[in-house]
């Protein structure tokens, strides 16, 4: 393994729920010292796990492995002043601090980007929001559910027509504008080394969700509609299919260059000069004849020889795979993006890897996930204090040292 680019670089996590732990896992993962600063209650995410129906001790939590791995903990009480102060030679010893506490919050303890900018000029200053800075909901509590998927369109809109909005994919949107703020935060490191200065970067769910469905929205706004049923999809093939034995979803973008061969392969090559379907435009005003013809075909073949003429006809497919199937995929396990790790009893259990590499193709020596405040003793000797100010510190209940 490569040095990590970010090795050397610190970081304050002062952040809750999947998203604010995905921006710091991203950074970790590349190689910063990220330091997860939690309440004596410690961040909920310990417990989200409990939603996924996965096992969630310190033993073993797995799901919080995947959001906190290669990161360290230090349990500090922000209401007290001696908390603020430690925060304080925290920031002045830090590079990055990042945030998706909600502003008034940040405000109250002074951690919001004009007061801290003014005390830590040097500092990069992340935020991840619900829905951005400005506007009605700029100070309303979002989750990725609801801000990523419900108010974007994504939930209904990519289902199929008539049906219900789809069951709200569990994290997607924290990871995704997650890593988007990772990467913006590294970005101004350089800004951070030439000139000596921080930087304010935020990003939100709902603007990450626009983003994502960027095409979509732009298309909606020309006559585009959705919800769509897969007889008027978007092309007819991009679009899903289903074999005698498997749903699969092929992606032609050459139209011209593609649909002859499509044809060639049912054995109806008189299709490729049919007027109805002779180029993308006719095709597209005749979508629901042409998709019931592939359709009938596709019905009779197996996947296995499906793929096989695919293949060979270089276009782009796969089989459509359920979220079990990725533990054991192959081109999954081969590029490290799931892998196996050692819990705190010596078990081992699936991790999912950020997908991003250095050097070499394979994942990221994970670390455990801290326990709660495992390594405040450890992060407050790095930041000066002497083991005077830690036993004082504790004693008065601003510190909490894992037992």
């Amino acid at each position: 393994m490569t040095d990590m680019p970010l090795k050397g670089v610190v970081v304050i996590e002062f952040a809750i729920h999947g998203a604010g732990c995905a921006v710091g896992k991203v950074l970790a993962d590349w190689g910063a010292d990220v330091i997860k600063v939690e309440t004596p209650t410690g961040d909920v995410a310990r417990n989200s796990g409990l939603q996924l129906n996965l096992p969630c001790t310190e033993e073993s939590n797995i799901h919080f492995e995947m959001l906190s791995g290669n990161k360290r903990s230090i349990v500090l009480d922000m209401k007290t002043e001696e908390g603020r102060e430690v925060m304080e030679k925290m920031l002045a010893g830090a590079n990055i601090f990042f945030s998706n506490f909600r502003m008034k919050a940040l405000n109250k303890f002074g951690l919001d980007y004009e007061s801290v900018s003014k005390r830590h000029p040097h500092i990069i200053w992340g935020h991840l929001s619900g829905y951005g800075t400005d506007g009605p909901l700029a100070g309303a509590p979002g989750f990725d559910v609801v801000s990523y998927w419900a108010k974007s369109g994504l939930l209904i809109d990519f289902t199929e027509k008539h049906s219900l909005p789809n069951t709200a994919p569990f994290g997607v949107g924290d990871f995704s504008a997650g890593a988007m703020l990772a990467g913006a935060m590294a970005a101004c490191l350089y800004q951070q080394e030439k000139t000596g200065k921080g930087q304010k970067v935020m990003n939100s769910l709902y603007g990450h969700a626009i983003w994502t469905a960027g095409s979509l929205v732009q298309s909606t706004q020309h006559g585009d509609k959705f919800p769509k049923t897969r007889k008027q999809a978007m092309s007819p093939f991009i679009n899903s299919y289903r074999c005698s034995d498997e749903w699969f979803f092929c992606a032609v973008m050459d139209y011209a260059g593609k649909f002859p061969l499509l044809c060639e392969m049912i054995g109806r090559p008189e299709l490729a000069e049919d007027p109805r379907f002779s180029t993308l435009g006719a095709a597209q005003k005749n979508k629901p004849e042409l998709i019931a013809i592939f359709d009938a075909w596709f019905a009779g073949q197996p996947w296995e020889k499906v793929d096989r003429l695919l293949t060979e006809a270089d276009i782009v497919h796969t089989k459509i795979a359920h979220f079990a199937d990725v533990a054991g995929d192959e081109q999954a396990r081969a590029n490290g993006y799931v892998y196996n790790f050692t819990d705190r009893r010596g078990e081992t259990d699936l991790v999912v890897s950020t997908p991003v590499k250095f050097g070499r193709n394979e994942p990221t020596p994970h670390r455990n996930a801290p326990l709660l405040g495992e390594q405040s003793e450890e992060i407050l000797r790095q930041f000066g204090f002497s083991e005077e100010d830690i036993v004082h510190l504790e004693a008065a209940g601003t510190v909490v040292q894992h037992a």
